[in-house]
């Protein structure tokens, strides 16, 4: 009788997987066919424009898309707007259209999390070959080789090193593999080309690591001074976190934050914004540690929404133990809003200690309160915080950080 009872849920549930299985299945078909397809027209550019090719494993639209996405598509948005090509070849999580044209940029979408880097070569040898005169290959844990097969000229985009989070987050055999591939393989291939990252910490990592002897170029984030704007604050404490929901983020930290300044501060409120893999377990987090009512989890976000979150917040925490800059510290600060995050790589080097925000020791619970609940307290010392965080916000533009790319990629 029970087997019976069962029969129908596990029917189901193997019709729900053979329908995954066969939509994977078709996309890869539909990705090979359109190889040989020409794509859709083009805008035309001058003959002289600089014609560049990015490889990045995720554009801006990607579900789990984060900070590289933003670099990458405000850095390529001021390309074009000084008139070069740009075309972004990248993973598709399903949900996105094939091809696309957004603020002037190609975007191509094949494949998902790994044969992006398959369809990346096949696309490169039978449709991008001769078409362009510099590749930028972008770095977000693995590579996509292009020196082994590509005759432009090629730089390589790192935004951070990724050792610890694979040590942190993937099984034992995995995190090998791919900590071999980045430690040993990645140097090897790429000893003749010229690298990029985006802070002096990721810069320091590379040379720890031997990943090149050659030169290592610095280019920050930017920020939109013009869209992040300084807004009204939320009558009441608004503590923010604004960010992926990545286990190498530890949100899981700021939870812990939020009950402890919810018992000093009980009118504070706590929002989460974000989408990830860290969903389903921050939920249960805030369920155990009785949150449901202080701290809302809102997902992702529109760019309005996201402007609105940190202009109303009185702090924002990035409890992160590792990134390669943060550029939502900096966007916060362009909100006029202080900041309290991890003293560790990538985040101290977008924090003007003591001055745009706080500096506080990772995993520290307690010191994340404390400086949370001083900047709540002194009314004083926030606004002058926030104003000093206006005017370092305004020392990051995009439209900077895209010429400096243009001066290297000659």
């Amino acid at each position: 009788m029970s087997l019976k009872k069962k029969n129908p849920v596990f029917l189901s549930f193997l019709l729900y997987r053979t329908s995954i299985y066969l939509k994977f299945l078709i996309r890869i078909g539909v990705d090979f066919i359109e190889i040989f397809q020409p794509l859709p027209k083009k805008t035309a550019v001058s003959p002289k424009a600089k014609q560049i090719l990015i490889f990045n494993w995720r554009d801006l639209k990607h579900r789990y898309s984060g900070g590289a996405e933003v670099y990458l598509h405000e850095i390529a948005k001021q390309w074009v707007k000084m008139g070069s090509k740009v075309t972004l070849f990248c993973g598709n999580d399903g949900k996105c259209k094939r091809y696309e044209i957004i603020d002037g940029i190609e975007i191509i979408r094949r494949g998902g999390f790994y044969f992006v880097y398959i369809w990346a070569f096949l696309y490169y040898m039978l449709r991008f070959r001769g078409n362009y005169n510099v590749i930028l290959d972008c770095e977000n844990g693995i590579p996509f080789f292009t020196p082994l097969y590509a005759k432009e000229k090629i730089f390589c985009l790192v935004f951070h090193v990724h050792q610890e989070i694979f040590r942190r987050s993937l099984i034992k055999p995995l995190a090998a593999a791919v900590s071999f591939l980045e430690k040993k393989i990645m140097p090897s291939v790429y000893k003749k080309t010229q690298f990029i990252t985006i802070s002096k910490s990721s810069k320091k990592d590379m040379e720890e690591l031997g990943i090149t002897k050659g030169k290592i170029s610095i280019i920050s984030p930017g920020v939109d001074c013009k869209a992040y704007v300084p807004g009204k604050k939320s009558p009441r404490p608004l503590i923010l976190y604004l960010g992926r929901l990545k286990f190498y983020k530890s949100v899981h930290l700021f939870l812990q934050t939020a009950k402890k300044l919810s018992e000093k501060f009980p009118n504070a409120e706590f929002i989460i914004a974000g989408d990830g893999e860290e969903m389903p377990n921050l939920k249960k987090l805030r369920k155990k540690l009785h949150l449901q009512k202080k701290v809302k989890i809102l997902g992702r976000v529109s760019e309005k929404r996201k402007i609105e979150l940190l202009q109303k917040a009185w702090v924002f925490i990035n409890p992160s133990f590792m990134e390669g800059w943060a550029i939502t510290t900096i966007e916060a600060n362009a909100c006029a809003t202080p900041v309290v995050v991890s003293n560790v790589q990538g985040l101290k080097d977008s924090v003007e200690s003591g001055r745009s925000g706080f500096l506080v020791k990772y995993g520290k619970v307690d010191d994340f309160v404390k400086y949370t609940s001083l900047l709540i307290k002194k009314e004083s010392q926030r606004i002058r915080m926030s104003r000093f965080a206006r005017i370092w916000a305004k020392n990051f533009s995009w439209n900077k950080s895209a010429k400096k790319h243009l001066e290297i990629l000659k």
